[in-house]
């Protein structure tokens, strides 16, 4: 079956802050066991979610895409390499 790629710049929905704090809050947190935890959510703000989202609010995104219109792929591409 054909696919095809696509980016989408700069895409702005809410919720990329809680999609980053679902899936990488925990470790970050485990990784820094004598972090002072009133630092730790500006820390993870400007250490994690600066580096995939711009603003920690937008994204770019790839999506690919099937013969019928089916997303069966895609990624975030992060803000800063």
């Amino acid at each position: 079956m054909k696919t095809v790629k696509m980016t989408i710049e700069s895409y702005y929905p809410s919720g990329w802050y809680e999609l980053a704090n679902d899936l990488l809050f925990e470790k970050f947190k485990k990784d820094r066991p004598h972090h002072n935890p009133k630092e730790l959510d500006d820390d993870f703000y400007n250490l994690v979610v600066n580096q995939i989202f711009e603003y920690g609010e937008f994204a770019n995104i790839e999506i690919e895409v099937d013969e019928d219109l089916n997303i069966v792929g895609g990624r975030i591409i992060p803000f800063k390499q």
